[in-house]
Formats: C-alpha cells, structure tokens, sequence
C-alpha cells in the first residue's frame, strides 16, 4: 500500500547525474565546460552508489543478527561508544533489548530495504562525521502465519568510521524531523507468544490472559469459516499490549479517540488473505471491562472482519461491513434481540434522547416518533466514528440490517451481498452500488430494505 509514496520519495532524494545536470545547468560554465561537470557529477553518483551500497550491507548484517538472535552481532552494527558517547551506548543497548523482546516470536524472515536517502534533515547532535539520513523498510514475516512480508518504516542515520565501514548512529527514536517509526509490538518491551491451532498471539501481558486470548481466537477461526467459508488464510495474528499508550503507539493513533472500541483489525482493504495475515490488535482497557461472552464476540466480530478484508472495499458500507462482523460474532449465543440492542432500545423508548442517527422527520410523538428519528435511515459510515451510547447504537443497527437479510432470504444471501458490493467496483458512489447489490441478491434496492429492515427493528424492540 505504501510502495508508491515510498518509490516517489526515492526519486526525490536520489542524486543521480541526470537530476544534478538538469537542475545545475546555470552552473556549467562557472564549473569550467560540460566535461568538468559531467564528470563531478558521474563521481558523485558513482560514491552515491558506493555509499548505499555500503549502508545496505550494513543493514544486511543486521537482519542476519536478528534472525540469528545474536546480539553482540547486532551490537556490532553500531558506531562505537568511544566516538558515539552515551547515546551510542544506548543505542547499543537497545539492539540487545531487541533481541531479547524477540526470542519468543517465531520469525521466517527479516530483511531491510533502503527507500529513500538523504530522507530528512542531519540532527547537529549527533556529530559532524560524514553521514547519511536513510529511510528504510523493514519486510518481516511470522512463520506459519505470514506468506507475505509485513513491513514497516523506519528512519535511520549512518555514519562513515575511519576503517571506511558504514554504521547505525540513530534509530530514530531521538527524534528528528522525520514522522518517526512504524511502532512494532517488540519494540514495547519482551513479547510472550502463544501459538495454537489457527491463531498467533503476541503481548506483552501475563501468560494466563494471553493463553485465555489465545483460546478465543482458536475458537472463533472455525466459527466464522462456517459462515463465510474456507477461502481465506483461516488464520489470526493478535497484538495484546498491556496499556492504552502501547495500543495508541501500535495503531499511530490517538488511544483516547478508541476508548469505546475493545479491538481493531488493521489491513489492507481488498487485499488477499492467501498472503497475508492482518493483525488484530486488543485494546487492553476496554477488553478488560468486557464479560467472557463479550470478549468472544469481539473475538469473532474481529476475525469476520480478517476473512472478509478481500471483499472489503472503500465503497463497502461500514453497516455492511460492522454488520457482518456483528452478525458473526452473535450467532449461537443465544442471544435475542432485546439483550444484543440494549442502546438501541432505550432510545426507542425514550424518544431518541441519546441523539444518533438519522435525519429524517420526526413523524410524531413518543415510541414512533423516536423510531423516525433513529431508524429513518441505515447508519451512515460517520456514526461508528462516534461515542457511546451512539457509537454502540450504531453497531446495533447494523447487526438489525443483517439479521433482516437473514431473516427474509437466508444467511447465504448475506454472504452473497457482500461479495456483491464488492464486485459492483463502487461505480456510481457508494449509494449507487449498494443499491445494485441490494436488488441484485434481494431483489429490492435500498428504499424497500430500509423499510422493511425499520419494521424489523421496531417489531424486535417493542415485544
């Protein structure tokens, strides 16, 4: 997803001898003819070259140290404390703690790429010492799990020794005017593993909550290949770190903004699961708060979400997309209607107090006043972005819609809905596309299943 805004940024601070004579034509005379600056720039490309070609060994080495668990080798790829003082000395250190935050993580593979040099601006700090500012991509994969490479980005400086050896100076986490590395669960602190039949979990919590997450997970892999059906990797990876801050770090993103959210399944929309493994990464304080029932269902909506991420389009709705998630995660609860919409049905008796959903006109008084409000129109794809009890109300009216499509043709329709929005291409816009899956695998477009999904609800809610 990244490798088109890396590439560019590659170009970009690429020196080579057809960017410095476009851009230094003015210059050619000063500098003594076209011969004299086209052979400075010919050196200067040449040591680039030389110069990448030695910090990509340098970065070489440093993937087989991690592969190999061997510290001291990693160690090796740092500037000496001698010349680097005490912050090579952390530096230093820090490739030790990488190495034993790993040595539970079952690795097949960990490899470095250079993206783009001179990638940010030389801190002065860090010495007057010929240097290069590098960004770099770091391609890993979890045996068993991942037949793809995951990456992330960091930002590194390297800097020449006197024996003519490239070295790592800085890692990026002093700063520096650079958006900062891509935070990866080992870098949080040692990570416990536990491997079971169909799922991976990597925390850094006890070994008891990460063995209970570990069953959930097991579990529901199964479960939702009963609904959705074989053809993805049946396989999960979950991230449990142990505070909010470590969550927030792990998905780049404000933890506050993801309060009311137990856990999130990152991805790539559309992407093949055949390959790759998307993570679903626990929010450990909201997950706490959840009862066993509730942790299951979360587990399952999260892993739904895994086996669909390859019918998973910008143009999907989100009250398709949570819908099904939640519709997966509730089956075989046992469950009703009244115990699954809690929020929902207190607005509906209270006249919508809680203010979500809908636009529509309030079409009188009391309960079917309130069921105009809240239900005259299928959530939009900003109410899940919302806050409790709406955010939650959202959710709740999403798992209604796909239990109507349930309810009326059957869960293999639901199943062929979703394939059918996807395969639409999201001509049209989101509303048109859904529209043509709707009558296409229904046979009613969005006005008649609005309709009968609002009937739905109220007859659920007012029993």
């Amino acid at each position: 997803m990244g490798d088109s805004a890396a590439g560019q940024r590659a170009v970009r601070h690429r020196l080579t001898r057809r960017r410095v004579l476009a851009a230094g034509v003015s210059l050619v005379a000063a500098a003594g003819g076209a011969t004299a600056w086209a052979a400075w720039a010919d050196a200067a490309d040449d040591r680039r070259e030389e110069q990448a070609a030695e910090v990509e060994q340098t970065l070489s080495r440093r993937a087989t140290a991690v592969l190999a668990r061997d510290a001291a080798s990693l160690a090796a790829t740092v500037v000496p404390v001698a010349s680097g003082g005490s912050a090579a000395a952390d530096l230093r250190q820090r490739q030790y703690a990488l190495v034993a935050n790993l040595a539970q993580v079952p690795l097949g593979d960990w490899r470095y790429r250079v993206t783009a040099f001179d990638a940010f601006p030389l801190p002065a700090v860090l010495g007057t010492g010929e240097r290069v500012a590098v960004e770099v991509e770091l391609g890993y994969r979890l045996a068993g799990f991942d037949a793809q490479l995951e990456t992330a980005t960091q930002y590194l400086i390297f800097e020449r020794q006197p024996d003519g050896r490239w070295l790592l100076a800085s890692d990026g986490t002093e700063g520096g005017d650079h958006p900062g590395n891509t935070v990866l669960i080992w870098d949080l602190g040692p990570v416990r593993a536990v491997r079971g039949r169909y799922s991976l979990v990597l925390g850094l919590r006890d070994p008891a909550t990460l063995a209970a997450i570990g069953a959930e997970a097991d579990r529901a892999v199964p479960d939702v290949s009963a609904v959705w059906g074989s053809g993805w990797g049946q396989r999960t990876v979950v991230l449990a770190p142990l505070a909010s801050d470590q969550f927030g770090a792990l998905l780049d993103a404000d933890p506050a903004a993801f309060a009311d959210i137990a856990a999130v399944t990152t991805g790539e929309l559309g992407a093949s699961e055949l390959g790759r493994t998307e993570r679903i990464t626990l929010n450990p304080i909201a997950w706490d708060s959840l009862s066993a029932l509730g942790q299951r269902v979360v587990t399952t909506h999260e892993t739904t979400h895994v086996a669909t991420r390859a019918q998973t389009d910008a143009w999907t709705p989100r009250w398709l997309s949570e819908g099904v998630a939640d519709w997966t995660g509730y089956l075989g609860t046992g469950r009703t209607p009244q115990q699954i919409a809690v929020e929902l049905g207190a607005a509906l008796a209270s006249g919508g107090s809680s203010g979500s959903g809908g636009s529509g006109a309030s079409g009188g008084s009391g309960s079917s006043g309130a069921a105009a409000r809240l239900l005259a129109a299928l959530p939009a794809d900003a109410d899940f972005s919302g806050t409790a009890p709406a955010l939650q109300e959202a959710y709740q009216k999403a798992w209604f819609a796909c239990r109507s499509v349930v309810l009326h043709h059957g869960q293999a329709k639901l199943v062929a809905l979703y394939a059918a929005v996807a395969a639409t291409g999201g001509r049209g816009g989101q509303d048109a596309a859904v529209d043509r899956a709707l009558r296409a695998t229904l046979g009613v477009g969005t006005a008649a299943f609005t309709a009968q999904w609002r009937a739905d609800v109220e007859s659920a809610l007012r029993r």
